[in-house]
């Protein structure tokens, strides 16, 4: 299971960067891989506290390195603790579209005995696309996301909130709904039981769950700028499982409908004039 949470933290230390004011048609994106410069780059230690597994009862804390870039004189981008790593287009002041990625951890038996000849889900890297509108600006955002592992069995999921967000001096607060919805390859994946698995596990009964909502739930994190060069920002949300996710033998035998995430983290900002 330590192997699992490596790679992650691997993964998302190479993908961890965030592009915050790039301009569709510009110059951005070969000044963002660092051919040209000036920019505002803020370095991030997270550390994140979430279940072992897609509806484990058990929770891991997982560190990883970020990065965000912007131009002098910008004002920070606001953004959402549990968005994926992304790559924003803007579109006109209110609507942004880009290319998403996040890291999605899987499900082992090593370390986890009880789900013992039940079918292993690997990790997996989710690439998608996402829209984003603030239907209010700086006040209320939209957004979805949309995303499927590269691995024939990971399926499609649709991530779906709303933020409303509210700055006080220093202080940013961000709160919102949360939906997420998968296509059935994602489901069977995750939540299924194979004939197998319940022959050789003896404790769960053949599952095939179908496409849905997975979960629902609240998001929700303050920030804060202690000054123009240290930052820091803590985060927590809650989703249950709903539909065929908290009906899976596996959720109902070894899991919990219940899911909490809790996060922290602290950045430092400095300028860069490129190569």
């Amino acid at each position: 299971m330590l192997k699992n949470y490596i790679v992650g933290a691997a993964c998302l230390a190479l993908v961890g960067f965030n592009i915050e004011n790039a301009q569709a048609g510009d110059s951005a994106f070969l000044d963002s891989i660092g051919l040209g410069g000036p920019w505002v780059v803020t370095a991030k230690g997270n550390i994140i506290v979430s279940p072992k597994w897609s509806g484990a009862d058990k929770y891991t804390p997982i560190a990883f390195p970020s990065f965000s870039l912007r131009r002098p004189g910008e004002a920070p981008i606001w953004s959402s603790p549990d968005d994926s790593i992304s790559y924003r287009m803007p579109i006109n002041e209110i609507f942004s579209v880009g290319p998403v990625i996040t890291y999605r951890s899987g499900r082992y038996t090593g370390g986890n005995r009880e789900l013992t000849g039940i079918h292993d889900v690997r990790w997996t890297l989710e690439p998608g696309l996402f829209l984003q509108a603030w239907i209010v600006p700086d006040v209320l955002r939209a957004r979805i996301e949309i995303r499927r592992g590269f691995r024939d069995k990971d399926g499609f999921v649709a991530d779906i909130g709303a933020d409303w967000v509210n700055r006080i001096g220093a202080l940013s607060l961000g709160i919102g709904p949360r939906v997420s919805i998968a296509d059935g390859s994602y489901m069977r994946d995750r939540y299924g039981v194979t004939f197998q698995d319940a022959a050789l596990n003896g404790q769960v009964t053949p599952f095939r769950p179908t496409s849905g909502i997975q979960s629902a739930g609240v998001y929700g994190s303050a920030g804060y700028q202690f000054n123009e060069q240290w930052s820091g920002t803590l985060h927590g949300g809650y989703s249950r499982l709903v539909g065929d996710a908290a009906d899976s033998p596996i959720i109902r035998r070894f899991g919990d409908k219940d899911q909490w995430v809790f996060g922290a983290s602290a950045g430092y900002s400095f300028n860069f004039s490129g190569f």
